[in-house]
């Protein structure tokens, strides 16, 4: 390794350490076609459901003019999925330890709730939990609380469907429901820590475990007739969920894959993924982002219908 590329390595680190949270889950494609399956195995009463909250969001419009799908509704839906995500870069909004923005109507505060998009369960080492490791199935049950309630109001609604949407996809990805301890109960927060060397990367061999993971469902500017045709393949794999399930078997389940699949095989301080690694973690996202848009549609059918 030559000083340049350890200088950035450390930069980067540093920066990561810094704002103590993970990056985005799945990236924007990943999101994108969590919504887009979701959409697609909904029935027409939620859609039309949901479509009348997010046209109460005060950045519907900002939606809209992304995607401009024939049907807004399913264009709006698709959009607001990557909502939590986007507003990190949104100078309206602050993060939780800065100093508030100004409130702007619409919305029940500007705050970013970074902690909100994960959970550190810990692995390999004895339970280590620390205050502030994140507040994803708390933060999951109180939005579907306020979603499920037609007396929460309909701006308290449509502010929370996008987290709702968004989360979902979160807690399926399994680097957003663990953290890595070592004997000296140090984490590495969601393989943000845990730099590999990806030699299945076009450009960017060098990166860290979670980005790894982010990128795998497709590129992130992924949208409309190619977007519609990736989740069409992706629809295509496993089957149905009869029941939407609960926020802890999902968890449950990203713990299992975090050990026998995320972190399996990975040696050394930088490790080389292998082929059978990337078939495998490739294989893994592709049937998470599919079994999370099944059961959001399940979810929001369940929280949606009229009582």
């Amino acid at each position: 390794m030559n000083l340049r590329t350890a200088a950035t390595r450390a930069l980067l680190a540093c920066t990561l350490i810094a704002t103590s949270a993970p990056v985005l889950a799945w990236n924007a494609a990943g999101h994108r076609l969590t919504a887009t399956i979701a959409w697609q195995a909904m029935d027409e009463e939620t859609r039309t459901a949901a479509g009348r909250l997010l046209a109460a969001h005060p950045d519907y419009a900002i939606w809209l003019a992304r995607n401009r799908t024939e049907d807004p509704a399913q264009g709006a839906f698709v959009e607001a999925s990557t909502w939590p995500d986007d507003i990190r870069r949104d100078a309206r909004f602050h993060d939780d330890s800065d100093a508030e923005t100004r409130q702007l109507p619409g919305f029940p505060d500007m705050a970013r709730h970074g902690r909100w998009h994960y959970i550190d369960q810990p692995l390999f080492a004895k339970p280590v939990q620390r205050p502030g490791d994140g507040e994803l199935p708390l933060r999951m049950a109180q939005l579907a609380r306020t979603l499920g309630q037609r007396d929460s109001g309909i701006a308290a609604r449509a502010y929370a469907l996008p987290w709702l949407i968004h989360l979902v996809g979160d807690a399926h990805q399994p680097l957003h429901t663990v953290s890595r301890y070592d004997e000296e109960a140090r984490g590495d927060e969601g393989g943000n820590r845990l730099w590999i060397d990806n030699p299945f990367h076009p450009r960017r061999r060098e990166m860290t475990l979670h980005a790894y993971w982010d990128d795998l469902p497709g590129p992130p500017w992924l949208r409309g007739d190619r977007l519609g045709k990736a989740a069409e393949r992706l629809a295509a794999l496993g089957h149905r969920p009869e029941s939407a399930g609960s926020v802890g078997q999902w968890l449950k389940e990203g713990r299992t894959l975090a050990e026998n699949v995320v972190y399996e095989g990975l040696e050394g301080d930088v490790p080389t993924l292998t082929s059978a690694y990337h078939e495998r973690a490739q294989r893994t996202a592709n049937e998470r982002v599919v079994l999370a848009g099944r059961r959001l549609a399940l979810l929001l059918e369940k929280l949606l219908r009229p009582q």
